[in-house]
């Protein structure tokens, strides 16, 4: 039996490390034609705004993101990490440095359904102030713009237990003055979870060149493979990425990120360029993310050694759905009617006393009065009644152990915790059995201020 076990699990993480040696191969030809370090060419590509790095969360940990689950900036890191989501999210982030060059990043993901996988889209805007142009006479000719912007559509989804694939899809468009040129690209992704870490990697801007001005340019493309692994019930994650652009130097970088609770988490990373001592974006960052509920708010700041600080600022929505609708406690009075027919016990119970009576009658007059305080106790016997805080219900197994999983990231203890299949509803949580009523009711409330949608149910020991 143990030989089997053995076998299917080295036969599990070769086919992951297998599915993920071919992703890499799709990039040979990136690898191959890719410069020698000495001969790299600084600026020689079109489009470069497409590696301006989303997200205030990842700037933190130094852009040691590739195999980091982060909501809907997934689909800018690695596309296949948006794999891992079970509810609809919206996220924004505005940049900003040297004064007046900005950056507006939205996008948006969401499960389709059950082994359907995960589809994301977003727009990037890069924008500058208008530039009044003059001629060779310094006479005004008008005002010009200069804006650069993509629009991406993503795809992910499991292939395998552990494993997990994505690609996205891009259109570029790049503005100055009255010259322009439009460019389409792809990017496709890889991640894989062995041992408790997560392996990731991806090809970046993939595609034919871009036409500007009469001139042809080429795509900045990179490609990106990471690691990381959370500590200490993912209170502490730890994250490295090494990263090869095709038109610039290597970089290597790592980053932590401590959760002292379930609200707050502290970032600091550190990047390092090589082939060049003097690299503005060589050096530490830091970030700082609040987290309540649905909403995630983060903030970075990356020193830019020489020239301005990059100031980052990201907001998450997690939508619940309709399973987060039904939070308020109006609707927890109108499920205790509906139980009775798979919980009988709170009706048997509650009119046990005056059914025990009967049995007694037939003892004399002066007994009758004694009867009914000994058939009292009696339902009690059977031990005090128990409240179970329930979470449900669930399409798969797999989005219930996600869900138990982000109850332990903010805290939540779940090593009592059951997931049971529930005829002709799901698959549903069942928390925890306490005796008190109240407890169950701080419990649920501290659930539903985290967006998510306990019920109370009765049950006995």
């Amino acid at each position: 039996m143990r030989k089997n076990q053995f076998a299917h699990t080295f036969l599990t993480t070769t086919r992951i490390s297998a599915l993920l040696a071919l992703i890499l191969s799709a990039a040979s030809s990136y690898v191959t034609v890719r410069p020698a370090l000495a001969d790299v060419a600084v600026g020689t590509s079109a489009g470069d705004f497409l590696g301006f790095e989303i997200g205030a969360s990842s700037a933190g940990l130094a852009g040691a993101n590739t195999s980091v689950a982060s909501g809907a900036s997934s689909q800018f890191w690695n596309p296949s990490l948006l794999a891992t989501m079970t509810r609809p999210q919206a996220s924004m982030m505005h940049a900003t440095w040297l004064g007046n060059l900005q950056y507006e990043w939205i996008g948006y993901a969401r499960p389709l359904g059950p082994q359907k996988g995960v589809g994301s889209a977003s727009v990037a805007y890069f924008h500058m102030p208008s530039i009044s142009g003059v001629d060779e006479f310094d006479n005004p000719t008008g005002d010009f713009h200069v804006y650069d912007m993509a629009l991406t559509l993503g795809y992910a989804r499991p292939v395998a237990k552990g494993l997990m694939l994505g690609a996205n899809g891009k259109f570029i468009r790049q503005t100055l003055a009255t010259v322009s040129g439009t460019g389409a690209a792809v990017d496709l992704g890889a991640s894989a979870t062995i041992a408790g870490a997560t392996l990731g990697a991806t090809v970046q801007n993939l595609g034919p060149d871009i036409s500007l001005g009469g001139g042809s340019y080429p795509l900045p493309q990179l490609m990106r493979v990471g690691v990381s692994h959370p500590f200490f019930t993912d209170r502490l994650l730890l994250a490295a990425d090494y990263t090869m652009p095709k038109t610039y130097y290597n970089d290597v970088r790592v980053g932590a990120e401590i959760r002292p609770n379930p609200v707050l988490a502290l970032r600091i990373g550190y990047r390092r360029v090589g082939g060049t001592n003097d690299d503005p974006s060589t050096g530490l960052s830091f970030g700082l993310g609040a987290h309540y509920g649905p909403v995630n708010l983060d903030y970075a700041m990356t020193p830019d050694n020489g020239f301005s600080d990059i100031h980052r600022l990201s907001f998450g929505y997690t939508f619940g759905g309709a399973e987060a609708r039904p939070e308020p406690k109006a609707p927890e009075p109108q499920k205790q009617p509906a139980r009775p027919p798979t919980t009988k016990q709170p009706p048997v119970i509650a009119s046990a006393p005056a059914a025990k009576p009967a049995p007694a009658a037939p003892a004399p007059g002066p007994a009758v009065a004694e009867t009914p305080k000994a058939s009292a106790p009696a339902p009690r016997s059977s031990g005090p009644d128990q409240y179970a805080v329930v979470l449900g219900s669930y399409q798969s197994e797999a989005s219930a152990q996600s869900e138990l999983k982000a109850l332990r990231i903010l805290g939540f203890s779940v090593k009592d915790a059951a997931i049971t299949l529930v005829s002709g509803t799901g698959y549903q949580i069942t928390l925890a059995r306490m005796n008190s009523k109240k407890s169950a009711d701080e419990l649920a409330a501290s659930l539903v201020a985290l967006s998510f949608a306990p019920r109370v149910e009765i049950a006995h020991r």
